[in-house]
């Protein structure tokens, strides 16, 4: 028996069906978006090498999320990370007229693919930066 797909219209993506397994229950939320739990991870070649986050409780919310590892091949996320099992992301900001592009590389989000849960953490060393400026090359 197949679980029901859960119908949204994300302001990113249009309208979207995403199976339940897909979901990641996030207890805290995000930083500064606590009431929202449950989000969708969205890959889309257009978009390559980011990713979304969307949120199912706002569908007009979105994160879009880069593996911190294409900024910096040393990365790390703190000692508490199980790479085993779970993915590291950085979120993204696009900025004023300049249109500078920064990574929160502080406060990573932390995703389980076996237990779907995902929560975004902030480092307690001063090693990253919460506006590391992406350079286009």
């Amino acid at each position: 028996m197949t679980e029901d797909m859960i119908k949204v219209n994300t302001l990113h993506f249009g309208d979207m069906e995403v199976e339940p397994s897909h979901v990641f229950d996030f207890t805290d939320g995000m930083l500064g978006f606590e009431e929202l739990k449950r989000f969708v991870l969205v890959s889309h070649q257009d978009y390559d090498p980011f990713k979304w986050l969307i949120s199912l409780d706002n569908p007009d919310i979105g994160f879009p999320l880069l593996d911190p590892f294409f900024l910096d091949e040393g990365y790390r996320a703190g000692r508490d990370i199980d790479y085993e099992n779970e993915v590291v992301f950085t979120v993204v900001t696009l900025g004023g007229m300049d249109a500078t592009m920064t990574a929160n590389l502080k406060a990573p989000v932390i995703l389980n693919i076996g237990s779907r849960n995902g929560r975004q953490i902030i480092l307690t060393s001063d090693k990253y930066s919460p506006t590391y400026e992406i350079k286009i090359k």
